[in-house]
């Protein structure tokens, strides 16, 4: 019995002290902040295709050109971006991918905004759906 008394006491004592070596690191709650919000915009530097999503409509219009209209949306904190490029995927009544052709929208996209654009292609022979999605941005600040 006063051996696993022994044994629980030491244990005891070792967590303890390791606990207090912890509590000797304590950073201000400010600090905590101050670092979260630099690794947040490191994080958004450095992936923007996470924080940049499209969507929108195309249409055929009458001189058989296709018009795409939609939204570009930034849902970063902290980072604007600029020069957004999309890459558009054509497709077949079967679903092949006929082809892709790159737009670039030259705009700036403040954090949390929607920038909204509108293009027109011919695209490519029996193109019976379209589809886009960023590929490229370029933090601007």
């Amino acid at each position: 019995m006063k051996q696993v008394l022994l044994i629980l006491a030491i244990l005891l004592l070792n967590f303890s002290c390791t606990s207090s070596a912890d509590s000797g690191s304590y950073q201000s709650p400010e600090q905590t902040y101050q670092e979260t919000k630099l690794s947040l915009e490191d994080q958004e530097r450095q992936s923007p295709l996470n924080f940049l999503k499209s969507d929108g409509t195309y249409r055929e219009n009458l001189v058989g050109k296709f018009v795409l209209e939609g939204n570009v949306t930034n849902s970063a904190s902290a980072i604007t971006y600029k020069d957004v490029t999309l890459q558009i995927s054509f497709y077949s009544s079967t679903q092949t991918l006929l082809g892709t052709e790159e737009q670039t929208i030259y705009e700036y996209f403040p954090p949390g905004q929607s920038v909204s654009f509108k293009f027109k292609t011919f695209g490519f022979q029996d193109t019976k759906s379209i589809g886009w999605q960023v590929i490229k941005a370029t933090p601007a600040n």
